[in-house]
Parts: structure tokens; sequence; C-alpha cells
């Protein structure tokens, strides 16, 4: 059975020219009927291209009209592992990557050249002393519904790049992009609620490497959580 289309407007990119893994995995996610589901990107999601979704037995692919499967999303059972929540980010806390070495600047989730209130700007931060990442984010109301409740889609993004550059720590001066995603959402923020999103990644085999994200009130109640692989896209 084939759904109505979907797009990924150009607003919520990632590398240049598709769009940001998280967001579109988000995205793709809110088509299957299940509490838990598992995204896997099998090339770059185009932006501003009508895609189909079409339920195939126990997955759903992901396509233009006539053309090749973009994404493959199906229900899982496994829980999504969560992170300790982090309630002091030091001021002086390094960045996860100097500014000049940013690969994907004009990304919505972590791009430092999308202006506030246009992209999410999460710039995550090496904490002293351990293999966590975090950052501050406080969503505006762009990113919500009438309610003022934050889309789940854009929770998605807001948890994807952070473990991407947990992932990057593991290749250094290399580049991975997003090829699977699963996220687990107990409550979306509301506008103006500010977040704390953690990050870490826990393995590293060949090509792929393993990361783990969450995002927290900044009191710590847990709001989502994701695991994710992310491939060594390094040429």
């Amino acid at each position: 059975m084939t759904e109505p289309s979907l797009m990924f407007p150009g607003r919520f990119n990632g590398p240049p020219g598709s769009a940001n893994g998280g967001y579109a995995c988000g995205v793709i996610a809110a088509h299957v009927p299940a509490g838990l589901v598992e995204v896997t990107l099998l090339r770059p999601p185009p932006l501003d291209t009508a895609l189909l979704v079409e339920e195939t037995g126990p997955t759903y692919e992901v396509r233009p009209a006539g053309g090749e499967v973009v994404a493959v999303a199906k229900p899982v059972d496994e829980p999504v592992d969560v992170l300790p929540p982090v309630l002091d980010i030091p001021a002086d806390a390094a960045a996860a990557v100097a500014d000049a070495n940013h690969p994907f600047r004009s990304c919505f989730t972590c791009g430092p050249d999308r202006e506030p209130g246009d992209g999410l700007r999460i710039l995550v931060k090496h904490l002293p002393g351990q293999s966590i990442l975090a950052d501050l984010w406080t969503p505006d109301e762009s990113l919500a519904d009438d309610d003022g409740a934050v889309r789940p889609e854009i929770v998605w993004a807001a948890l994807d790049c952070p473990g991407g550059w947990a992932a990057f720590n593991r290749i250094p001066g290399g580049v991975a992009v997003l090829g699977r995603m699963t996220a687990h959402i107990d409550r979306v923020p509301r506008v103006g609620e500010q977040c704390v999103v953690v990050a870490t990644s826990d393995w590293h085999d060949g090509r792929k490497i393993g990361a783990h994200s969450a995002l927290y009130t900044a009191d710590g109640e847990p709001l989502a959580a994701a695991r994710a692989v992310w491939i060594d896209s390094t040429v």
C-alpha cells in the first residue's frame, strides 16, 4: 500500500543538497504505526522532493515515484539505552570541532553558519574528563505546532548531530554520515524550554560507528533518547 507522499523542505538540510539525517528519520518514523521505529538511510535523503512511503510486509520503503529506495523503516522492540543527564556544562568546555574545521557549516542541527531561529545551532562540547559531549538548546516557535509543542521530527534532528560528533571523535580528521537511527520520545519540549543534549559513542567496527544521544530538561527530566549507526565516509 502506498501512502501519501512526504517531503523534506530545504530548511532542514544536513550535508549540502540533502536533508538532515535525523530530521528525515523522524519524518519517516511518523509514517510507521509503532512505538519504536528504526530508520535506515540507504542514500542521501533529497530535499524538496515528493517521496512515497510504501508498506512492504514488516518494513516501509521510502522512494520518489519510479525511483530508488531512499530509506527503509521498521518497528523494533529493543529499548534505547538512555544516557545520564548533564546538569552543568563548564563555560570553558572545548567545542567538539573547531569552527574552521566544521564540514557541514549550513547543517540545520549543528551548522555554525545558521542564524538563531533558523537552525538549531546545537554545537556540542567536550565535558572535561568524560567521553560525553553536551550542549544547551532552547527551541523557538518556528519548530513547534500551534500549541507550543515542538514537533517530533525536530527532536530527532536535535538528537542526530550530537551523536554524529561523538562518532567523529573515533575518526579524527574524518567525516561520517548517519546510516541508521532509532529514537524514543517520552515528551517533546515546549517553545522556550531550555534543554540539554548529551551524546557519546560506544563502539566502532570497520566503517560503522555506534552512538547514543539523549535530551533532557535543564533540571534533568528525560525527554528523548536515540541510538544511531554512523558510516565513516572519509575519502
